[in-house]
C-alpha cells in the first residue's frame, strides 16, 4: 500500500523557469535491482542480462563468500557500470553484534571492496535478514543502507539508512513477471522508487530462487517502457536523491545570445557526482539550445509539455558553470537519388522553422547557390537537374 503523494516537495533553490527532475530524464519511477550473497547466477546470468538492455543493477557482496574466491567477476561488473557495495564481511545479524563487531563488519568490508573493485567507492550498504544494526555506526561508512520491509520508496526517503525493498521469489511478495511489473507501475502511479531484493537464479543454491525467463520478462517490459521507468543502481539513485534536494540553480548571466548557470550544491564532489536532470522553456525566437559545462558540450534532448517546447539536459553539480546558447540543429543530406533520367533527388532534415542555404561544389572550392528552404517540419526533399550534378553539397543556417 502506498501512504505517500505522488509529487514531492523538494528542499533545493532552483530559480525559475528551470525545474529539476524527481527522477532523471523526467520519468516516473526508479526502479533498483539489488542482489545478495554473491549466488554464481547473479555473475553469469544478471550481469550479462542487464547490461544487454542497458540497466545497471547492485551486487551486495559478503566479503568471505565471494565467488570462486575471486574478485574478478566482480571487478567486471563495476567495469560495466554495475555497483558492487557491502553486504557485510561474513552476513551476521548486525542487531545482535556488540559496537565493536559491528563496526569491523562494515569497515573491513568496504575497505576489501574498495581495494578490490577499483574503478567505484562502496558507499551503500545491505543489511544482512535485513536487520539493522546502530545507525550512527552505519553512517560512518556508508551514504545509505537497504533493509526490505516491502514497501515502495517516497522520492524523499524518510530515512536513508532503512530503504525499503521488495524480497523476490518465493518467500517474498514478487514471485511472478507480473508481479514484477505491477509494482513498477505501483511505483509510477505513485512517482516512488521501487528496489527489488533477488537471491538465487535458477539453479542457485541460494534463498528465494527466482527463474531467470522471470527475471528477463521483467526486465523486457521495463525496456519497452524506458520513458517511464528509469533502472539504476542502488547507490546511484541514492546520490541523485540527495543532490537532486540539495541542488541550488542560479543564473548568473542572461542576455539575448545566451545564459549562464551555476549548479551547485553542499555535497562532497568524491562521492555525489552523478548527474542530475534540469530543463527550462526554449526562449521565444530560438530554433534550439546548445548546452556546454565547463566548456564541455552536454547532451541535450528537445521535448514538449503542454505544448511548451522544452530543452532536456544532464547535469553533474559543482562541476563548473552551464551555458546555454542560441544556436541550429546542424542539418543532414542524404546522398543523391537519381528519380529520372533528367533529375536527382535528395534530402535535408535539420531544424524547423530555420531557412538554409543549399550550395554544391565539385571541388569544395568553388560553391555555386541552387536555393534556399525554410524547414517547416524539419525536412525537405531537393530536386536537382542531371546536369547541374555536382560531386558535393552543403547546407548553411541564414540567420
Amino acid at each position: 500500500m502506498v501512504g505517500f503523494t505522488a509529487l514531492t516537495s523538494l528542499a533545493n533553490t532552483v530559480v525559475a523557469p528551470y525545474e529539476v527532475a524527481v527522477w532523471r530524464g523526467f520519468r516516473t519511477a526508479a526502479i533498483s535491482y539489488t542482489f545478495d550473497d554473491d549466488l554464481p547466477n547473479q555473475y553469469a546470468v544478471a550481469v550479462p542480462m542487464f547490461n544487454a538492455k542497458g540497466f545497471k543493477i547492485t551486487l551486495f557482496t559478503v566479503r568471505d563468500w565471494v565467488p570462486g574466491g575471486s574478485w574478478a567477476p566482480l571487478q567486471a561488473a563495476a567495469l560495466a557500470g554495475n555497483e558492487v557495495a557491502s553486504h557485510t564481511v561474513s552476513h551476521p545479524d548486525l542487531s545482535t553484534l556488540s559496537g565493536a563487531d559491528q563496526t569491523n563488519q562494515l569497515g573491513a568490508s568496504q575497505y576489501a571492496i574498495n581495494v578490490q573493485v577499483t574503478n567505484q567507492l562502496c558507499v551503500t550498504l545491505a543489511y544482512p535478514y535485513c536487520n539493522e544494526g546502530q545507525e550512527r555506526l552505519t553512517s560512518r561508512y556508508y551514504i545509505a543502507a537497504r533493509g526490505c520491509s516491502g514497501q515502495l520508496v517516497p522520492a524523499t526517503p524518510p530515512n536513508f539508512l532503512n530503504i525499503s525493498s521488495f524480497v523476490c521469489g518465493p518467500q517474498g511478495s514478487v514471485q511472478t513477471a507480473q508481479d514484477f511489473n505491477n509494482m513498477a507501475n505501483n511505483a509510477a502511479a505513485a512517482n516512488a522508487w521501487c528496489v527489488y531484493l533477488i537471491h538465487a537464479i535458477d539453479g542457485d543454491n541460494g534463498y528465494s530462487p527466482i527463474a531467470s525467463t522471470t527475471l528477463q520478462q521483467s526486465v523486457n517490459y521495463l525496456s519497452t517502457h524506458t520513458g517511464t521507468f528509469w533502472v539504476e543502481t542502488f547507490g546511484n539513485v541514492v546520490r541523485y536523491i540527495k543532490e537532486r534536494d540539495a541542488v541550488v540553480v542560479t543564473e548568473t548571466t542572461n542576455v539575448a545570445g545566451g545564459f549562464t548557470l551555476q549548479v551547485t550544491n553542499n555535497l562532497d564532489l568524491t562521492i555525489y557526482n552523478y548527474p542530475i536532470t534540469l530543463r527550462r522553456p526554449v526562449p521565444a525566437g530560438w530554433p534550439a539550445i546548445a548546452v556546454f559545462q565547463n566548456n564541455q558540450p552536454l547532451p541535450t534532448v528537445l521535448a514538449t509539455n503542454n505544448s511548451t517546447n522544452l530543452i532536456m539536459f544532464d547535469v553533474v553539480p559543482n562541476r563548473g558553470d552551464v551555458t546555454l546558447s542560441k544556436t541550429v540543429l546542424p542539418p543532414v543530406l542524404s546522398q543523391p537519388a537519381r528519380v529520372d533520367l533528367n533529375n536527382f533527388t535528395f534530402r535535408m532534415d535539420g531544424q524547423t522553422g530555420v531557412v538554409f542555404a543549399i550550395s554544391s561544389s565539385s571541388n569544395l572550392v568553388d560553391w555555386q547557390p541552387i536555393q534556399t528552404n525554410t524547414l517547416l517540419n524539419g525536412t525537405t526533399n531537393l530536386t536537382v537537374a542531371a546536369s547541374n550534378v555536382s560531386q558535393f553539397y552543403r547546407a548553411q543556417w541564414i540567420p
